[in-house]
């Protein structure tokens, strides 16, 4: 058994091909609240340099903790740790202008040293989240800094906020954290994460332009509440012609979506799609609650994949469920929703031979898939030996598990609710 805390295969919803736009840098800006403190650089800073004043708090970074969601220990490696004294600040407004501008000044030994760009409170706003939306930020950073740059609110989470539809393009070696958003998109952005933040609506990594797109990170991203809606709110994507790879969601955590009656769209809680290649995700110390099709939609791998051959997904210490099995133990069914047909927590065939599952439990049906290696993974699904058959391991079949409830639930994977993440990203 898994330890609770332990130290048609294909969407049919396309993927378009996608054309390089030259798309100017415009930077927006954002409304202040009332009482916001004033800022400490100008409004519109020119190169500002890192000065020795230390974050506002002082914590040691703090060891990963497995859990299925969120516990405030999740981090990305290569980031200064939020709370961490020794790095340096870099004090800017909340204006993408000022975030843009302090990027683009980074050297990369300040990197090195460890940066910090500590936003002013505000409302950042976004432009969209479509292939022709103006990125908020684009062509900064580099994949290749010994450390990523931080950005984070100056006065702690719930200062600094997105508002609308957001979009970054080619954005590399950044962490952005506990920067609430509504609904985000990370284009090219090659090892930048976004970590310790809630959504509501949703998060997309995506490849596109002819890019190779690899090590984007979402750590302890959280979309809490259930809706009713006819879009996929986690996204993992590659357009014609591009890959992205070896990505990771991280203590992570998702409500379902419910499709609105009268509605045909088929909607995925996390879905790998595209006309490209995508692969080498994984899932891991996260939970992810079905929507109307399933928790999971893993697509399938082309033959001309170049990276065929290697990991296509990795479910780690997480769970996974159907959307009948959410609505019987924390989400009711709205009623101006759909009810599910299939008791499915993952569709797709992604590549045959390049599945893995580990210290993970799935509630609900898999669609017919080949799987590496499956190790101390508990499955509710009859017949799962047959119908996905394992080249090394076994999966454990628990008949009891169809018939679990909220308390067990809530004993594994909490609520995440507004009180639970202030304690945890404190």
């Amino acid at each position: 058994m898994p330890d609770p805390l332990p130290a048609g295969p294909f969407s049919r919803r396309g993927f378009l091909g996608l054309t390089l736009l030259a798309v100017p840098v415009v930077l927006a800006s954002c409304a202040a609240p009332d009482a916001a403190p004033s800022a400490t650089s100008p409004a519109e800073p020119s190169a500002p340099s890192p000065t020795e004043t230390p974050a506002p708090t002082g914590s040691a970074r703090p060891e990963v903790v497995r859990s299925y969601g969120p516990n405030g220990t999740h981090w990305p490696a290569h980031t200064p740790w939020i709370g961490d004294t020794a790095t340096a600040v870099v004090e800017v407004p909340c204006d993408w202008a000022a975030i843009g501008a302090a990027l683009a000044a980074v050297t990369p030994a300040q990197a090195a040293a460890g940066l910090r760009i500590s936003v002013a409170p505000g409302t950042l706003t976004g432009e969209g989240t479509s292939s022709g939306s103006t990125p908020m930020l684009t062509e900064l950073g580099s994949a290749d800094w010994a450390q990523n740059v931080l950005v984070a609110p100056r006065d702690g989470r719930g200062t600094v906020t997105i508002t609308g539809s957001a979009r970054l393009l080619d954005v590399y070696g950044v962490t952005f954290a506990r920067i609430d958003a509504d609904d985000l998109l990370l284009t090219n952005c090659s090892r930048t994460a976004w970590a310790q933040a809630k959504m509501t609506t949703g998060l997309r990594m995506t490849s596109s332009y002819g890019a190779t797109t690899h090590e984007c990170g979402a750590y302890e991203i959280v979309m809490a509440d259930a809706k009713a809606d006819i879009s996929d709110p986690l996204g993992y994507a590659a357009g014609e012609g591009c890959i992205i790879i070896d990505c990771v969601w991280e203590g992570c955590y998702s409500a379902p979506v419910f499709r609105p009656s009268g509605a045909s769209d088929h909607v995925d809680t996390l879905q790998m799609y595209g006309k490209g290649w995508y692969r080498g995700l994984t899932v891991r110390d996260t939970t992810v609650f079905g929507s109307l099709n399933c928790a999971l939609q893993i697509g399938g791998s082309p033959e001309d994949d170049p990276n065929r051959g290697t990991p296509f997904l990795t479910v780690d210490h997480s769970i996974l469920t159907s959307q009948q099995t959410a609505i019987e133990v924390r989400y009711p069914r709205p009623e101006n929703a759909d009810t599910p047909e299939l008791a499915q927590a993952i569709n797709g065939i992604g590549e045959p031979g390049q599945l893995y599952a580990n210290d993970s439990y799935i509630f609900g049906s898999m669609y017919r898939s080949s799987w590496a290696q499956v190790e101390n993974t508990k499955v509710s699904s009859e017949g799962v030996e047959e119908k996905n058959p394992v080249a090394n391991g076994a999966w454990d079949y628990d008949p009891e598990m169809a018939s679990w409830g909220g308390k067990q639930f809530d004993e594994l994977t909490p609520l995440p609710t507004d009180e639970y993440l202030a304690s945890i990203w404190a």
